[in-house]
């Protein structure tokens, strides 16, 4: 199985990243105007309910597969790697259909008293077969992250994207027929076969792959009783602070509607019109936000073996090294999207979902997005320095505290749904914060001033020049190719600063996989 370095094994999952990201904002944006807010609503309702089952299920075990791993490599110990995936597996699978089972039970007094819309009883039913699906296929991933090849990853991401966008629009119209909850239940069933496919494909590469432990099987290895016990004790040291942590956050994003629709009545607003802003928020205006963090995500995940690496062989400048790069990376990347989608917020929310409200809810949103797009790195360093028990005490102080701050705001017949989008705000901050505050204790990182400062400068004027260029520039073009155009002039502009200013440098540029070099052939 090829191995790639930390900046080529990114570089795939940012490609496949952005593909699947594409794809799936595209299918969204398609779904919403097709279906409708009030469908969407309902499929949104429903997500965090998902998402809650997954996190029980897979017990932060494709972080514990990656870090160990990682760990295995890099001690030459394959039999050991092999070991670690049966072992989660087995948990998995087991965890998966006992959990199903008893989410069955559950649905309907989720969909009468959780998410107070009982329509959404038939989107929750679905969801049952895809519990053990994603969970199976999240430890694969994990595996082979921890290895280092980010190609299968990639890959199944981008074929589960393509069957969810293909079947989620076929049976969401044949349900629509029928009603908004048969259109919400129908682009789950999209889900529940794209998921299908990505499992397959995991599988097909697994099996292509494995022959590779043969001959380590002829080895003579430790006792197999100790050599579990390690395991089983590694995966628990990793996986229950993992879990703990993204429990609590599945709890409060399970809670959410519920405390979104409930507030919204307390101001004043019908079951119906909540369920229609929380879709629009949840939906759409988050949808769009979201989208630079496929990059912040495949750096996390390329991070954690890396860092585990790293900090496995004590080589910590390594450590720093590799924090750094991702820090940078993030805020050159997280900074000029934060600042584009605040000045492109209404014609965005115009051209994409037909929604002016939602233009609304980006622009309260998108200054703090830059918080959440370098969450994930700092996230990813913890958990890689075997610190996530403090990345757990993070998540769940800020988890808390966006509850706490949707009820009080939301509540505000001032706020509304405009006062849910503070909330999540606040959490956003918060975690960023205290995940920064403990690896400046760890390591002792510092923040140096100047890249911070030119980078924030490049994207300011980035922002002014597509606001110049959208707002005055008269292209005899519809509002799409001027949002297009507007973006990649001013994306010319801000690269063209990076480069003035020295933060990148253009043998930076050079050293990127596939692109690089072409790219650097043209820079002055």
């Amino acid at each position: 199985m090829k191995k790639q370095n930390f900046v080529k094994g990114t570089m795939i999952l940012v490609v496949g990243g952005l593909i699947t990201r594409a794809l799936g904002t595209i299918y969204r944006i398609f779904l919403s105007r097709m279906i409708g807010p009030e469908a969407i609503g309902l499929y949104q309702m429903s997500f965090p309910t998902l998402i809650m089952m997954i996190t029980i299920v897979t017990a932060g075990l494709p972080i514990a597969v990656s870090k160990i791993v990682a760990e295995a490599e890099a001690e030459k110990d394959l039999a050991k790697v092999k070991k670690v995936l049966h072992i989660a597996l087995s948990l998995v699978i087991l965890i998966s259909l006992i959990v199903s089972f008893l989410f069955y039970l559950l649905i309907p007094l989720i969909s009468k008293y959780f998410l107070t819309d009982e329509r959404v009883y038939y989107t929750l039913i679905i969801i049952i077969p895809i519990i053990p699906i994603i969970s199976v296929s999240s430890v694969l991933r994990g595996y082979f992250q921890g290895k280092q090849n980010m190609i299968p990853s990639a890959m199944s991401t981008i074929i589960e994207t393509i069957f969810r966008m293909i079947f989620g629009m076929i049976f969401s119209l044949i349900g629509l027929e029928k009603g908004v909850e048969y259109a919400s239940a129908g682009a789950m069933i999209g889900m529940v076969i794209g998921e299908m496919a990505g499992f397959l494909t995991l599988l097909i590469q697994y099996q292509f792959h494995k022959n590779e432990y043969r001959p380590v099987q002829k080895q003579k290895l430790r006792p197999l009783l100790n050599q579990n016990e390690n395991i089983y004790h590694k995966i628990n040291r990793i996986a229950l602070p993992v879990t703990t942590s993204q429990v609590i956050g599945s709890l409060a994003y399970f809670i959410e509607p519920s405390i979104v629709s409930h507030s919204l009545a307390i101001a004043g607003i019908s079951t119906a019109m909540a369920t229609a802003l929380y879709g629009q928020l949840a939906g759409m205006a988050l949808l769009v936000l979201f989208f630079p963090t496929v990059i912040t995500y495949s750096l996390s995940l390329s991070l954690i073996p890396a860092i585990s690496e790293a900090a496995a062989r004590k080589e910590m400048s390594l450590v720093y090294k590799r924090l750094h790069q991702a820090l940078n990376i993030a805020y050159m990347i997280g900074l000029p999207a934060s600042v584009v989608m605040f000045i492109m917020a209404d014609p965005l929310a115009n051209l994409l979902f037909a929604t002016p409200q939602v233009g609304h809810l980006m622009k309260i949103m998108a200054p703090f997005a830059i918080f959440l797009y370098i969450q994930r790195p700092l996230a990813a360093t913890l958990q890689g320095l075997d610190q996530a028990k403090e990345s757990m005490k993070n998540s769940i102080i800020g988890a808390i505290a966006k509850t706490i701050a949707i009820f009080v705001l939301a509540s505000n017949p001032r706020f509304g749904i405009d006062g849910v989008a503070m909330a999540i705000n606040l959490g956003m901050m918060l975690v960023t914060v205290l995940h920064f505050r403990c690896i400046v204790h760890l390591i002792g990182y510092t923040i140096k001033l100047k890249p911070i400062l030119t980078i924030g400068l490049s994207s300011l004027a980035m922002g002014y020049i597509s606001y110049l260029i959208l707002s005055y520039a008269k292209f005899p073009f519809p509002l799409g190719i001027r949002m297009i155009l507007s973006l990649v002039l001013s994306l010319i502009a801000y690269l063209y600063l990076l480069l003035l200013f020295k933060v990148i440098k253009k043998q930076d540029i050079a050293r990127i996989p596939w692109i690089g070099p072409g790219i650097a052939r043209i820079l002055p």
